[in-house]
């Protein structure tokens, strides 16, 4: 998270965290995660795609570096049989290819929050006749006051490679927008992980 320049009297003040941090530390060291929905998922791709119900598991831990890989989604769920995901075409599934990865990129001290992306996002959809599938990245942030760890991709991280029977709604050419909250806590716990990113 790029700081802002501020010049009074001549002087240019640049915020501590205009430097990208290269050491990055989760407390405790390492921490088996797990995760709810906080609010819906939202999967645009042509439809919006939206599921109420999602979880996740996998581990956060100290790195070094800078991009960083600080955690690991192992394990993904969305929807289920008494509350399944949704389209306008009707009910739609996801299966998530395991595992994404939380890589940190950006650490702003005064807000507890470390910018960065997904990476290895893999999810195949069905939903009717159409089935497909979409690859890439996901911009995502990870809040320490909240545990919320926010995934807010942007049109080019993913792309749909394959549609079958989606016609001309979702094609090889679809680039998916996916947005969502997943409520992270230590396994187990209802206390969330804390990730800080310096640069000794």
């Amino acid at each position: 998270m790029a700081g802002t320049m501020f010049v009074t009297f001549g002087l240019a003040v640049v915020p501590a965290f205009a430097n990208p941090s290269t050491t990055w530390t989760a407390n405790p060291n390492p921490a088996a995660i797990s995760g709810v929905n906080s609010g819906y998922m939202s999967l645009t791709a042509g439809v919006p795609l939206v599921c109420t119900q999602y979880s996740v598991q996998g581990s956060m831990y100290s790195a070094g570096g800078n991009p960083a890989t600080v955690a690991t989604l192992g394990t993904l769920t969305f929807g289920s049989i008494a509350s399944p995901c949704q389209s306008a075409l009707g009910g739609a599934s996801f299966t998530a290819s395991a595992p994404w990865r939380f890589v940190a990129r950006d650490y702003n001290p005064a807000t507890g929050v470390t910018s960065g992306y997904l990476e290895g996002v893999q999810l195949r959809v069905a939903v009717s006749a159409c089935q497909f599938t979409t690859m890439g990245k996901a911009s995502a942030t990870y809040r320490n006051s909240t545990g919320i760890l926010s995934v807010n991709s942007v049109p080019g991280e993913l792309a749909v490679t394959s549609a079958l029977g989606c016609g001309a709604t979702i094609t090889t050419g679809t680039l998916p927008v996916l947005r969502g909250n997943f409520l992270i806590k230590i396994f187990g716990t209802s206390t969330a992980p804390i990730l800080v990113g310096s640069n000794p």
